[in-house]
This record gives structure tokens, sequence and C-alpha cells, in this order.
């Protein structure tokens, strides 16, 4: 929970402002969870919680094959691996419950996370221009995704809407 408020704090990284669970309400959220939909990862060092991260599968039947994922980590461990390591383990979660797409948003001014998520395989797919003001500065919120076969887009042969 104080890993949040701090992320949160910062104002630049995250879209929540001042969103925390109680410990009661985070411990609800994860005994209810559904391990075939959902996976939340903790990174702790020396007893504290440095980073988190949640990957969760698309709930309904037409974007099941989808999942979308969120992660913060304490500004003193940026740039340390505990990113990608939080980031590898959900993607092989991923995979293992067959999704084939794993979405994330991340805002245009977060060079740094966006230079792991390449790193690991995502490309941009959408901007949205101007979506999100941080401190009276216009930003772009940057919709990024891995196919996890390696494609860009549907896999080839299937049928698709947008034609």
């Amino acid at each position: 929970m104080e890993l949040t408020r701090e992320v949160t704090a910062e104002r630049e990284y995250v879209m929540a402002e001042g969103l925390v669970l109680t410990r009661e309400e985070a411990a609800k959220q994860l005994a209810g969870a559904d391990a075939q939909k959902t996976l939340y990862l903790v990174a702790e060092v020396g007893g504290r919680v440095v980073g988190q991260a949640g990957f969760f599968r698309g709930e309904y039947t037409k974007n099941a094959h989808t999942g979308q994922l969120w992660i913060v980590v304490a500004r003193e461990h940026r740039g340390l691996g505990v990113g990608r390591a939080m980031m590898e383990r959900g993607i092989a979660w991923a995979r293992s419950i067959g999704i084939r797409k794993l979405k994330l948003r991340v805002f245009a001014t977060n060079q740094r996370a966006q230079n792991l998520y390449r790193s690991m395989g995502f490309v941009e797919e959408a901007r949205l221009r101007g979506d999100v003001i941080i401190d009276g500065r216009v930003v772009d919120d940057v919709l990024m995704a891995l196919w996890m076969d390696g494609q860009r887009g549907p896999p080839p042969g299937s049928k698709s809407a947008n034609k």
C-alpha cells in the first residue's frame, strides 16, 4: 500500500490519484482473484515492497485472448531490474494461460518505462493525443502491446472485421 501512495504522489507515472486500498480491501481482492484471469506480483527488498504489478485476462469471450497489465516500481529501485523481472514473470503467466496479446498504457513522458516495454517486444499501437494533463502539461497516453506469437496483428489467415 505504501508503494502505491509513493508512486501516485509523484503524479507523473500513473493515472490514479490517491487510489489506495486498505490492507483489508487488498486482501479481499487477492482472495477473490481467479488464477486463470488474474496475476498479482509483489517485489520485496529487505522486507520492503519495491514493486507491484497486475496482469488481467480480458473478461469477455470476445477479448479473452487479450490481457492488460499495470506495474509500479519504487523510485530508488527503477533501472535495477525489478520491473523487468515482474514483466518476465507476468508475460510467462499470460502465455501459460493462452493469452495471445498483452496490452498496457504508458504516458508518453515515461521514456524509461517505454524503453523497457520495447526491449521486451511491446510496440506502440495507438497514441491518445493530449489525453492527460499532468501539472499543466498536456501529455499523450500511449497504448502498447505484445503479440505473444511475435506477430504485429491477428494470426495469418484469421478473419478481420476491419477490412
